[in-house]
């Protein structure tokens, strides 16, 4: 029984502490927001393994060139073999008609010489088995395209940087429009309740009024539509809401239980740009991740280029080897040192290496063009970007007068309705149009702070 409340009160804990880290809540402002999905994003924690891999292959290239040292241990093993040379005896002296009265001295002595060697028949010997270890040494001396092979190498390698620096601006960007999105939300959302707030204030003294003779049922019923709109509205931003959290949440790399909390206001955020500074800022080519790309790319054509033209130079490797018996054979042939050099001299190929000479160099052309077109396309788009956000500046200051001229526009026919001197239509209509001036002036907030973020990352400012 005991041994039951004591399993029962562990399972209990785990589901409190399950609930706790359930719960667990980020308070974030715009910068930490950014700072935290540059730590902890999926997407930008494989562009950094990417990059990290890129650093593995340039040394894993140059290594190539670098003196390469193998051992190999041998055993053989003969199960007894036994190997058997003949000397061509076994008795036939009658084949051979030799006139001795011709033979000297010397020749005779040689002829009984080569009877002993036929006499003995048929000769074996037994091998033994064998082992050795061998130790060889090698030493790339001279080859073009490993030359040029390192030099791709580590090309790739900052273009891998590049493409890091192009994903963390890519997760800034992201993270950012998410921030403003939902901060945009929660605040047309607080206007909204504002609005509905005064609606309500305004249908309550309309049913004094109706219940007095003053007002007619209709301007009630108009009121109560009104509400209803913006209540139905309100439950549409609180749903958007919802979404843009849990998009950021994703953005940021945390779990989908998360709570999160925007410390930053959205008013402050915008009161913070500095409209003039920002709108004169140069645009300097070189700061851009993507055009920084695209010239390694042309790097990279060009040294494919080199590399198939090197396919015309020799290539030089020296080698040692030293080999120690362990075990011998009775013929033991292989000598302990061995030393040498070898030469691999490109002659004929049946114009295989100038036909791919001749693709690379238009693979060079092709990559020039596409370097300049990102050129020219950076260029436009810095007139259009710095154009958009000069407009949006504009629009945002416009939209900013027009809300304070629907408030008091609003405010002046609250106060006539509440005298009978408007109709309950006139209110509607000033109260629609001062939500219509409270949107249009969040439009033009995020179309400001949309076209800052665009500019920025365009000039690569965002971190």
């Amino acid at each position: 029984m005991i041994k039951q409340k004591k399993q029962h009160l562990l399972f209990l804990l785990m589901l409190f502490f399950s609930y706790v880290q359930a719960q667990e809540s980020l308070t974030l402002s715009l910068q930490e927001a950014r700072s935290y999905a540059l730590e902890h994003n999926k997407v930008l924690q494989n562009a950094k393994t990417d990059l990290e891999i890129s650093r593995k292959q340039v040394w894993a290239t140059i290594s190539q060139g670098l003196p390469q040292v193998d051992g190999t241990l041998d055993y053989t093993d003969f199960f007894n073999y036994e190997m058997e040379f003949s000397f061509g005896g076994g008795g036939g002296n009658d084949m051979y008609q030799i006139d001795f009265s011709k033979l000297d001295e010397g020749d005779f002595e040689i002829l009984q010489l080569l009877s002993s060697m036929t006499d003995r028949g048929d000769s074996k010997i037994k091998m033994k088995n064998s082992s050795s270890a061998k130790i060889q040494v090698s030493q790339l001396i001279f080859s073009g395209q490993y030359i040029v092979g390192v030099q791709m190498a580590k090309i790739a390698r900052a273009i891998s940087e590049y493409s890091l620096s192009m994903s963390q601006n890519d997760i800034i960007e992201a993270v950012t429009s998410s921030y403003y999105m939902v901060l945009l939300t929660q605040e047309n959302k607080n206007i909204l309740e504002s609005n509905i707030e005064n609606l309500i204030s305004t249908q309550q003294q309309t049913e004094v009024m109706v219940a007095a003779g003053v007002a007619e049922q209709i301007d009630l019923d108009q009121l109560d539509v009104a509400v209803m709109m913006l209540e139905n509205t309100k439950s549409q931003l609180e749903r958007a809401t919802l979404m843009g959290m849990n998009l950021l949440r994703f953005q940021l790399g945390v779990d989908a239980n998360t709570n999160i909390v925007l410390s930053d206001k959205l008013q402050s955020i915008v009161e913070g740009i500095d409209m003039s500074l920002l709108s004169e800022r140069p645009f300097e080519m070189e700061q851009n991740p993507l055009f920084n790309i695209m010239k390694k790319q042309e790097q990279i054509a060009k040294k494919g280029l080199q590399l198939e033209r090197t396919s015309y130079l020799p290539v030089l490797v020296g080698f040692y080897s030293y080999n120690e018996k362990i075990l011998k054979t009775d013929f033991d042939m292989n000598p302990n040192h061995i030393a040498g050099l070898s030469l691999q001299v490109p002659i004929f190929s049946s114009g295989m290496r100038y036909a791919k000479v001749q693709q690379k160099k238009l693979e060079f052309v092709k990559a020039q063009n596409n370097r300049s077109m990102i050129e020219d396309q950076l260029k436009l788009e810095e007139k259009q970007y710095r154009f958009d956000l000069i407009n949006a500046i504009d629009q945002y200051n416009l939209q900013k007068k027009s809300v304070d001229v629907a408030q008091r526009v609003y405010e002046n026919t609250n106060l006539k309705y509440q005298q009978g001197m408007v109709s309950s239509m006139q209110l509607t209509q000033a109260s629609d149009n001062l939500l219509k001036a409270q949107n249009n002036y969040m439009s033009a907030t995020m179309s400001l702070l949309q076209a800052k973020l665009s500019f920025e990352k365009l000039l690569n400012k965002l971190q």
